[in-house]
């Protein structure tokens, strides 16, 4: 065993369980696995080459013991110093990504009327002026912008249709102020419908092979942040991405340009699908690249609790105030019609836009 090996089974603490192949989290709140530390090939490397802050890492990254060290094997072997995307025009990383209800368990396809407060639905108008309905969804990440899907926001003359406004704050879409029930009869603020001032599409966005499927929208006015209208956390450029069958959530009312299938905001849990497995499937646009990410397909339903430009949301696991902070993985492109079996759907990972996201704010 050589001389870095030997340090780190003479500093780590035994007292723990064995835990081999169990799921875990590294120093950097990645999901990992727990296995030996020689076969934790990013960290293995890093140790080997005598890497002071790696060496830390690792005996911060122990999980276990199993006739040597266990750790919590992730994609990289280092600190994370940012994990969020900060920006003046951006809300604080202490402000976004927070629901207000404290101790929330999350279960089930309904959500809380004051659940993921950052969802928002796009309004379209025909060309006639009429009112079109919700397509899209997408969500609010200041007081003044929207993120959604590019597809969502250019213009088709074909369709007969173009986005209008923004809706904020909504739950029931069929009821005027939203009540859970009459044993519960707190209800909701009223909705907030904002006009849209631009649209950004992302320039290099294809629709043949959905790359860059990635906008912004700018509100007419700026909106105040309440218990059911709040921003979503953008992540930092340098956030790995979660690892192959971790589950993430996606919500929304299953807005898309055909159809509107919920008439109360769902969520599910989808895990995510490696872009091997997911290139198999779905063939039709070519491979899936590192800007895109896969997930669902396991079960029927899981696509259909989605709306398209919506979220793919991670989570952090430590708890602060109660509370776990939500950012946003993804952004909801395309797939093979809502609930096919073993059909993952495709989305837009945010962090690697989150430069682009941040050059196109403005006061």
């Amino acid at each position: 065993m050589d001389k870095i090996h030997t340090y780190l089974n003479n500093s780590f603490n035994f007292t723990h369980f064995p835990a081999r192949g169990s799921q875990c989290y590294t120093p950097n709140q990645e999901n990992g696995q727990c296995i030996p530390v020689s076969a934790c090939l990013v960290i293995d490397k890093a140790v080997k080459a005598k890497d002071r802050i790696a060496v830390d890492f690792a005996r911060e990254s122990q999980c276990g013991y199993d006739l040597e060290p266990l750790v919590c094997c992730g994609t990289i072997a280092r600190p994370l110093k940012e994990r969020l995307t900060s920006h003046r025009l951006l809300p604080s990383t202490q402000q976004c990504g927070f629901e207000k209800a404290k101790n929330r368990v999350y279960g089930g396809h309904l959500t809380d009327k004051d659940e993921l407060p950052w969802m928002t639905l796009l309004r379209y108008k025909n060309t006639d002026t009429s009112d079109a309905g919700f397509k899209c969804g997408g969500t609010l990440i200041s007081n003044r912008y929207v993120l959604t899907a590019a597809h969502c926001v250019i213009v088709n003359i074909y369709e007969g249709y173009q986005v209008d406004s923004v809706r904020l704050g909504e739950w029931r879409i069929s009821t005027e102020q939203d009540c859970e029930n009459l044993a519960n009869p707190e209800c909701a603020d009223p909705v907030v419908d904002v006009k849209i001032e631009e649209t950004i599409p992302h320039k290099d966005y294809n629709r043949r092979t959905g790359k860059s499927d990635i906008a912004l929208i700018r509100l007419a006015r700026s909106v105040p942040f309440t218990e059911y209208i709040r921003p979503i956390c953008i992540p930092h450029p340098n956030l790995p991405e979660p690892r192959d069958n971790t589950e993430l959530l996606v919500a929304g009312w299953g807005a898309t340009e055909n159809s509107s299938s919920s008439d109360y905001k769902l969520k599910a849990k989808v895990p995510i699908v490696s872009r091997e497995a997911c290139s198999m499937k779905i063939r039709q646009r070519g491979p899936i690249t590192d800007v895109q990410i896969c997930a669902g397909g396991s079960d029927g339903k899981d696509t259909c609790q989605g709306d398209s430009g919506g979220p793919l949301l991670g989570q952090f696991p430590e708890v602060i105030n109660d509370r776990q902070q939500f950012y946003q993985e993804g952004v909801v492109a395309w797939g093979v019609g809502c609930g096919v079996q073993g059909f993952p759907a495709v989305y837009t990972r945010v962090a690697k836009y989150a430069t682009w996201i941040t050059d196109n704010l403005r006061t």
